[in-house]
């Protein structure tokens, strides 16, 4: 039977990626959803209430490298969601892909050392000390084997955070400050082809209370963007802060919690 003309499957990003300064708000911001599980990659969650899995916090009280908590704890939710017959978590947010990366480094080198070529190597990171840029490759294979940990394991979506990294663009012959994502090599290609929505967030111009996303494409944000139309060159207010106490706008984003 040939292909038919049929409708979308889905309105929300299922994978959406946030992005922006340090100190601006995104542990805060994601401990805003509602059954949402934050891996803290970074030890950064340390002020936050939530359902948190605070990496550091696990490694020092169970003596487990990270890469094995990160293992053990996709194996769990699995095992939980099976046995349960539904979703644990609405969402899981990863915390951050920068922290990820460093923790993917070690895999790198582990996953090289169990080659033929590599079972003789001595050094400690072959992303620096391959020549000729050998280990990237593993880099990313290591990364996308951490990352895909916890892809399908939450109903609603999996929320991925990152640091901006200052970059430059020439426009008529000139240099411009440009914003982008602070992974190595081609890892923010793995990013940004995988999930529906990138945004950058930033404090409200007149209210620093407020804190803006955008998903608006221009010049200066090389990586921002969106596939669902609610979302396409839209810019709003994500969360503020309100009389002590922050509001959370996510329904902007997912729409089904408009319908809780």
């Amino acid at each position: 039977m040939l292909p038919v003309h049929s409708t979308a499957m889905t309105v929300d990003p299922q994978k959406l990626f946030l992005f922006s300064h340090t100190k601006v708000g995104k542990t805060t911001l994601v401990s805003g959803l509602p059954n949402c599980l934050i891996i803290d990659a970074e030890n950064g969650s340390n002020f936050i209430s939530g359902i948190i899995y605070n990496l550091r916090r696990e490694h020092i009280k169970s003596g487990k490298g990270y890469i094995t908590l990160l293992k053990e704890l996709s194996d769990n939710i699995k095992a939980e969601n099976i046995k349960s017959g539904n979703f644990v978590y609405d969402y899981i947010a990863i915390d951050t892909v920068t922290g990820l990366e460093t923790i993917a480094r070690q895999l790198a080198t582990n996953l090289y050392k169990e080659t033929v070529v590599g079972k003789n190597f001595k050094g400690t990171d072959v992303v620096n000390e391959l020549e000729r840029g050998g280990g990237y490759m593993w880099l990313r294979t290591a990364f996308e084997k951490l990352y895909n940990l916890f892809d399908g394991l939450a109903a609603n979506g999996l929320i991925l955070l990152g640091h901006v990294k200052a970059s430059s663009i020439v426009k008529n012959g000139k240099d411009l400050s440009a914003l982008d994502i602070d992974l190595v090599g081609k890892l923010k290609n793995i990013i940004s082809a995988d999930v529906d929505a990138i945004g950058i967030l930033r404090r409200g111009k007149e209210n620093t209370n407020q804190l803006m996303v955008s998903f608006k494409t221009n010049e200066r944000d090389l990586a921002t963007g969106a596939r669902p139309k609610h979302l396409r060159n839209q810019e709003f207010i994500l969360s503020e802060l309100k009389d002590e106490t922050m509001e959370f706008h996510w329904d902007k984003i997912f729409t089904t919690l408009k319908e809780d």
